[in-house]
């Protein structure tokens, strides 16, 4: 005798319209250097990898290039970056790239740092 069964199938249910909020969003996710999976994957975009691309172009926004100078550190230190970025949802180069800026606006910081093991 045949048993009949119920299949149930969850689906991932995806934003479709593309309001102003999630534009700004994108926008916002773009400026922070966020790469399209992890853009995909913010609760308010909720779309693909694929999708992000194409709704960056399709509003004129653009990915950050990659960073002119590649910047090697060693692991302890790049974990190190990499916790703090995360912590302020940055990527380890805007993580860095916001330090710098920081130490630049104050200009015997920079003097500080480098001169106390003097």
């Amino acid at each position: 005798m045949r048993e009949d069964k119920a299949v149930t199938i969850e689906t991932e249910i995806r934003k479709s319209r593309w309001t102003g909020e999630r534009i700004a969003r994108l926008g916002f996710l773009l400026g922070l250097g966020w790469d399209a999976k992890r853009i995909a994957d913010d609760p308010l975009i909720a779309s693909t990898p694929n999708n992000v691309h194409r709704q960056a172009q399709r509003f004129g926004l653009a990915f950050r290039a990659a960073a002119a100078v590649g910047l090697r550190l060693p692991p302890e230190a790049a974990s190190l970056y990499d916790a703090a970025a995360a912590k302020r949802s940055l990527t380890r180069e805007a993580m860095i790239r916001l330090l710098v800026l920081t130490v630049a606006e104050e200009p015997t910081l920079l003097d500080n740092i480098l001169d106390d093991g003097e």
